[in-house]
C-alpha cells in the first residue's frame, strides 16, 4: 500500500487572503514533476498583486524624519487609521529615511494619524527582576511624538505613491 505524505513547501505570500501552498505527494517522483511548476508560479504570482487589498486601494509610503534638521537615525514611524482600524508601521534607517512596505503595495487609502517611537532596548531594573524592555531614551525623538494623538502628525495616504517627511522640533 502506498502511503501519502504532506509537504508544506513554502508559505508563498502573507497575503488578506493568507494561502499556504500544499502538495500530496505519492513519493519523491511526484515532487520532481511539481518543483519546476511550483517554482514558475513562484516567480510570476507576485508580479500579480498591483496596488489594492480586499478593503481597496493602497499607497506607498516612504519619507524622511528629522529632528530640527538633523536626520534621526534608529526608531520607528507609525501609521494609524481609528476610522478603518488599519495601520502600517516602518523601521528609520541610519540616513533617517522609511519606507512602509507590506504584501498588498503599502497602506489602504485614507487618513492616517503618525507618531514617531524610539526602539525598544532591554533594561534591567534589579537583580531579582527580569530584564524589560523599555523605549530608549532619545532626546531626538520628543515625548509628544510618541503618541498618535499628541503628535500633531497625520497624513492622507493616496493610490500610488505617497511621500511623507517629518521634522520634529
Amino acid at each position: 500500500m502506498m502511503r501519502y505524505r504532506i509537504h508544506k513547501l513554502i508559505e508563498l505570500f502573507d497575503t488578506p487572503v493568507g494561502f499556504t501552498l500544499i502538495f500530496v505527494t505519492l513519493g519523491p517522483l511526484v515532487l520532481r514533476m511539481i518543483s519546476p511548476i511550483f517554482v514558475l508560479s513562484a516567480l510570476l504570482l507576485p508580479g500579480c498583486q498591483g496596488g489594492t487589498s480586499e478593503h481597496g486601494p493602497t499607497g506607498s509610503l516612504s519619507g524622511k524624519v528629522t529632528y530640527k534638521g538633523e536626520p534621526v537615525k534608529e526608531g520607528m514611524v507609525q501609521f494609524n487609521n481609528p476610522e478603518k482600524g488599519f495601520g502600517g508601521q516602518a523601521v528609520i534607517s541610519e540616513e533617517g529615511t522609511y519606507t512602509v512596505t507590506n504584501n498588498v503595495g503599502g497602506l489602504v487609502t485614507g487618513t492616517y494619524q503618525v507618531s514617531v517611537v524610539p526602539p525598544m532596548i532591554e533594561k534591567s531594573f534589579g537583580p531579582d527582576t527580569p530584564p524589560s524592555e523599555v523605549p530608549k531614551e532619545m532626546p531626538n525623538i520628543p515625548q509628544k511624538y510618541h503618541y498618535p494623538k499628541t503628535s500633531g502628525l497625520s497624513i492622507e495616504i493616496k493610490a500610488g505613491e505617497n511621500t511623507f517627511d517629518i521634522d520634529m522640533q
